[in-house]
């Protein structure tokens, strides 16, 4: 993957991560939240900031299940997120309670973009 910061290097990362799948259930109202997207029908700057929230959160490293076996809050949102890029593909299924703190603000940026969707 392209790390470099000029307009062919944006193609380049747009297209290594491809998709990101964000479900979204739980909760006090229990409405579930789904959201596919492919970054390359996002615009550049959209798609920046998805690709550098995936980077920084080290998406692939995080361990698939960060669930606790018994959790106390009982109207906490629970999350599965599969990101595919090029021939890799990762799922991470993580609550509000367990949610590694790197991961939290693509989690909050695909929910901000889940709830514009809806509208």
């Amino acid at each position: 993957m392209c790390l470099c910061r000029n307009g062919n290097a944006n193609k380049e990362k747009k297209t290594a991560m491809t998709t990101i799948t964000f479900e979204r259930t739980g909760g006090f109202g229990g409405q579930p939240v789904n959201l596919k997207i492919d970054l390359a029908t996002l615009p550049d700057d959209q798609a920046q900031i998805l690709q550098n929230l995936i980077l920084t959160s080290n998406f692939f490293e995080i361990p698939e299940n960060t669930t606790a076996a018994f959790s106390s809050a009982r109207d906490e949102f629970k999350y599965n997120l599969t990101i595919e890029a090029n021939r890799s593909r990762h799922t991470v299924h993580t609550t509000d309670t367990t949610a590694p703190d790197n991961l939290r603000p693509l989690i909050e940026e695909l929910s901000k973009l889940a709830k514009a969707q809806s509208k």
